[in-house]
């Protein structure tokens, strides 16, 4: 579960397909698009976030420059997987997937019994599954698909990347 004391994030659209993953690590990840350099910097500054941008220019402005705002300039020409696996480990984050926020728009999942998602999913998820979270922001029911294995098996491969650069 995500804490007080764990970093928050800012993402501009140029690292934009990160969003979902550090949502998905349970990680409170801002993403607002389109917003101005000044803006993110100003949004980063007054919440305590980290930016997170492969964007040259907007790591140049005084305020990351200058360290008073927190930022890690990621680099374009690597994959999703390496900048994800930079993040982590830069920041010394946990790794494992949590599913405590929701993908869409950040906020926390309730979690909701079976009882409460009978008509509010579909019928064939209702007799799958017995675990069910609720976004009272988008007013939506979640559960653990197909989109949960393919982010575990993105998790294997990042752990298994931190393991190697530990060994190595």
């Amino acid at each position: 579960m995500t804490t007080l004391n764990e970093p928050r994030f800012i993402i501009d659209t140029n690292v934009g397909h990160l969003v979902r993953k550090l949502r998905m690590l349970g990680y409170d990840t801002l993403f607002i698009n389109p917003v101005e350099d000044a803006e993110l910097v100003r949004i980063a500054e007054a919440e305590g976030r980290i930016v997170l941008s492969s964007d040259r220019r907007l790591f140049e402005r005084s305020g990351l420059r200058s360290g008073r705002i927190r930022g890690l300039l990621l680099d374009n020409y690597q994959d999703h997987g390496a900048q994800l696996h930079r993040i982590v480990d830069t920041f010394g984050l946990n790794g494992a997937l949590s599913f405590v926020r929701c993908l869409e728009c950040n906020t926390l999942f309730v979690s909701r019994s079976r009882e409460e998602a009978r008509g509010q999913v579909p019928s064939y998820v209702y007799q799958t599954r017995s675990t069910f979270v609720y976004c009272p922001r988008c007013n939506q029911f979640f559960w653990e698909g197909e989109h949960v294995k393919r982010m575990r098996r993105l998790i294997g491969q990042l752990e298994r990347r931190l393991n190697k650069t530990k060994e190595g």
